[in-house]
């Protein structure tokens, strides 16, 4: 018997195991001899791995880098190795090191600047921010930061309306369906999401109560919930964060999360989404209110190549994992997202460290393969506990990379209306 990614299948292959994708959904049973038409659902529906009879394990598939001039790999490792704080001797990030040396080495060979490792502008704007304004004094706290945001402006009412549904036992599609169509841009956002590569329907879905039938109440609640909270922050300036790179980062940590967590029964794949969505809000509010601080602590951290989250502590006495968890507790976002949220640069003690843990290593991994742009210079390690509490193999990372490049710029359209390059 032996965990098998989905690259490594084969036809004829027999099944150890139930076969689970979406919240536990079954796909195929114990048994099974696998068909090119098996091999291609489970594609579909995000799974990275199986159990199959008569193997020891694939492991890892190696990363082959075809046609690649020895000169631009060489320059692919320097670039690569530069952007790992530490040494990736050992799972999961080595692993993750070698798919990033990858995708840096092909986009090299094609003069793209999109993979990680490739510099390209900071986020911030020395030019713009080197005055006092918005710099941290005194004794400045997470509650400070979050009630002058607050002040600043108000969620719309669809949002509370929302909130309604998932937190009512007696929601229906026609709550979640009313209280969507009466905001035409969130209405179009979410059916253009629900049609994406995110999910690959067969068919086009065209109202909100069939999007429901598919996906479910409380899962297409969740999701219009993410779409509706990014909306809030559509106003900061571009000389303090370009918000294309940032919500593409966003974006693809959510995707891979999701993905992660297609792999655990009784994880909401929509709502890890909707983490990975959300889970650098405490970023914008620090741009938004103390944008010298936050310039401060990203140098710092480029200087010293630390996490962003480890200058932030040095600089400010807290991170934005802090602020984002209060932010998203002040709208009444449901716990298990704030604590995602709150936990996920640091689970360790907490007792539901799974959430956290998955969101943890989809932020690094969109990091390394240069998914937008976050603020973090360098690619941060992934305790060994924190891989553990995922449960997972490292063979997963292939395929959810795979997978998350056809998603990923579908969704990012769908949330801000192009692919965010």
């Amino acid at each position: 018997m032996g965990l098998i990614n989905v690259d490594q299948l084969k036809p004829g292959m027999v099944l150890e195991k139930n076969l689970l994708a979406f919240n536990g959904r079954f796909l195929l049973p114990r048994g099974a001899v696998l068909t090119e038409g098996h091999i291609r659902t489970m594609k579909t529906w995000g799974v990275v791995e199986a159990e199959v009879e008569g193997q020891d394990g694939a492991g890892i598939p190696e990363v082959i880098v075809p046609e690649i001039p020895g000169e631009i790999l060489r320059q692919a490792e320097r670039s690569v190795s530069a952007l790992f704080a530490v040494p990736p001797l050992r799972s999961p990030m080595k692993e993750i090191y070698a798919l990033a040396l990858e995708r840096t080495a092909v986009c090299l060979k094609e003069g793209r600047k999109d993979a990680a490792g490739i510099p390209e502008n900071g986020n911030l704007s020395r030019e713009k921010m080197n005055g006092p304004a918005g710099k941290a004094r005194g004794n400045i706290t997470p509650g400070d930061l979050v009630s002058r945001e607050l002040r600043l402006a108000s969620l719309p009412d669809v949002y509370y309306q929302i909130m309604e549904v998932i937190n009512s036992a007696r929601s229906s599609a026609a709550h979640i369906a009313e209280a969507v169509s009466r905001d035409t841009s969130l209405l179009a956002r979410l059916l253009k999401l629900v049609n994406s590569a995110f999910y690959g329907f067969p068919s086009k879905i065209e109202t909100v109560s069939r999007a429901v039938a598919v996906i479910g109440t409380k899962e297409l609640s969740t999701l219009a919930l993410g779409i509706t909270a990014v909306q809030y922050f559509n106003d900061i300036p571009p000389e303090f964060v370009d918000m294309q790179n940032f919500w593409r980062h966003s974006v693809a940590c959510g995707v891979y999360a999701r993905l992660l967590a297609s792999e655990k029964v009784g994880v909401s794949e929509e709502r890890l989404f909707v983490a990975g969505l959300l889970h650098d809000l405490g970023k914008l509010v620090l741009f938004r209110q103390i944008p010298a601080s936050a310039r401060e602590a990203m140098e710092l951290s480029a200087e010293k190549r630390i996490p962003v989250c480890d200058a932030e502590r040095e600089v400010l006495g807290f991170d934005h994992a802090q602020v984002g968890a209060l932010l998203l507790r002040e709208w009444k976002i449901p716990a298990p997202l704030e604590t995602a949220v709150r936990f996920h640069h640091s689970s360790t003690g907490f007792p539901s460290a799974l959430e956290p843990s998955l969101l943890n290593v989809a932020d690094t991994l969109a990091i390394a393969m240069g998914m937008g742009k976050s603020g973090s210079s360098t690619v941060p390690g992934i305790r060994p506990e924190t891989w553990e509490a995922t449960g997972l193999s490292a063979g997963v990372f292939h395929p959810v990379v795979r997978q998350g490049d056809r998603q990923i710029d579908d969704i990012t359209a769908a949330f801000l209306g192009n692919g965010g390059r």
